[in-house]
């Protein structure tokens, strides 16, 4: 059996392992934990007593236990740890979940920690963004072969540290910023450690596909979103893009770090023990957690607003990763910044996505009666001014966008559905 000492602000929270015979997990609390004057996973777990065990996770979880589950690497980190494995001579088939934990050590997003046995070195301390790009674009591609490993493997080992435990199908890589932004003095540190200097803490999606139109534009129009979000009023993480090699990188500055101290950081995926069908869950239910967790007033609108802006602004990959709650070492809970707030497809292809979760029982279509409903089940006091604002933010797409050198074609194609939902929304009035 593998297994995990799981750790928390240096409280021991308790062991995990994993199950051969049952291919799940089991996590047995530590009485550190049950001492503490915190619950990590308040709404599946209100007992902090009880053994935790994967099996009941299977469908959606694989034997994993929920409120572990966003330490693991999605999409893009499974790339670059395959790649990393092979060329160690490891079997990935091998490695079990709790095993991958391991790896993941104390470098991954919010504030638990697993040790034992596993380690990966740390990343170099002085890092080039291009170097990233040039290797994820490899990877993702399929382009990466042993002769690169062998001619720079330290390169690989770089991307692995700062980039498999960051959630996503884009290249993504934890990065420490020091100096100031766009300078020639600016450098590039590897995010997954602390420094006790002046520095910033940033997601940085990267981009790396030089030959793509939309893979070269679309951090811009994150930024451009990002932009129209905070002008709505809705409490967005500090972004800047990068501007480096002729590329241009998306920073998001990271929530689950303040005064460098680490905040327990949990999706409403790993909360709730929910991904799955899009009529399955709604906005609805991630308000109900709010109030679970007795969140003041204000952070459930700040949630109205952004349920609002996804719909107006076509942001529907808006599953149940991409809402976070961050508890701090007290105990206290609150709604994360805003984040992934983007043009989530490429404006380019014949893309018509409905919405990952559901408002008013509806993914499609969405109309500002829609949005009324479910401002009158929650207690939304002044949400016709909250969805004016909204709608005031995203007509600026145009203007916001030209000013960041995106194409009049992108900016036509994104510029247009915004306008049509609007007319949905609105009956034809905007």
């Amino acid at each position: 059996m593998s297994s995990a000492k799981v750790t928390i602000w240096n409280t021991t929270v308790g062991y995990l392992t994993w199950d051969e015979s049952n291919n799940a997990a089991v996590f047995e609390p530590d009485p550190d934990y049950l001492k503490a004057n915190f619950n990590l996973s308040p709404v599946l777990h209100a007992n902090k007593e009880e053994f935790l065990y994967g099996f009941d996770f299977h469908t959606r979880f694989e034997g994993m236990i929920p409120l572990f589950n966003d330490s693991l690497p999605d999409s893009f980190g499974n790339i670059v740890f395959k790649e990393w494995a092979e060329h160690q001579n490891l079997n990935t088939r091998k490695i079990n979940p709790v095993e991958r934990l391991l790896y993941t050590g104390h470098g991954g997003i919010g504030a638990l920690e697993y040790h034992v046995s596993k380690k990966i070195h740390s990343a170099e301390s002085e890092l080039n963004p291009e170097e990233l790009a040039l290797i994820s674009d490899q990877i993702i591609k399929g382009e990466y072969h042993h002769a690169d490993y062998l001619l720079n493997p330290k390169a690989l080992q770089n991307i692995l540290s700062i980039g498999s435990s960051v959630g996503g199908a884009q290249a993504k890589v934890l990065l420490a910023i020091v100096g100031e932004e766009n300078s020639g003095e600016q450098k590039f540190l590897a995010g997954d450690q602390g420094y006790t200097g002046p520095a910033d803490y940033f997601i940085v999606k990267l981009e790396h596909d030089r030959q793509n139109l939309w893979s070269r534009e679309k951090n811009r129009v994150e930024f451009v979103y990002n932009q129209m979000a905070r002008n709505a009023g809705i409490n967005v993480a500090e972004s800047r893009l990068i501007f480096h090699a002729d590329r241009v990188h998306f920073a998001s500055k990271r929530f689950d770090r303040v005064n460098n101290q680490k905040l327990h950081k949990q999706t409403v995926n790993a909360l709730t023990g929910f991904f799955g069908r899009n009529n399955e869950f709604g906005y609805e239910d991630i308000f109900r957690i709010m109030a679970f967790l007795k969140l003041p007033y204000p952070q459930q609108e700040q949630l109205f607003l952004q349920m609002t802006f996804n719909v107006l602004a076509s942001n529907r990959d808006d599953h149940t990763k991409n809402f976070s709650f961050l508890m701090n070492p007290g105990g206290q809970w609150s709604l994360s910044p805003a984040y992934d707030l983007t043009y989530p497809l490429d404006p380019y292809q014949s893309f018509d996505i409905p919405h990952k979760i559901s408002i008013n029982q509806k993914v499609n279509s969405i109309q500002k009666s829609d949005l009324q409903a479910v401002a009158r089940k929650v207690g939304i006091k002044r949400h016709n001014e909250l969805i004016e604002r909204v709608a005031t933010s995203v007509q600026e797409f145009t203007n916001l966008a030209a000013q960041q050198d995106i194409s009049r074609k992108t900016i036509h194609l994104i510029g247009k559905e915004i306008a049509r939902n609007l007319s949905v929304c609105f009956g034809g009035r905007v």
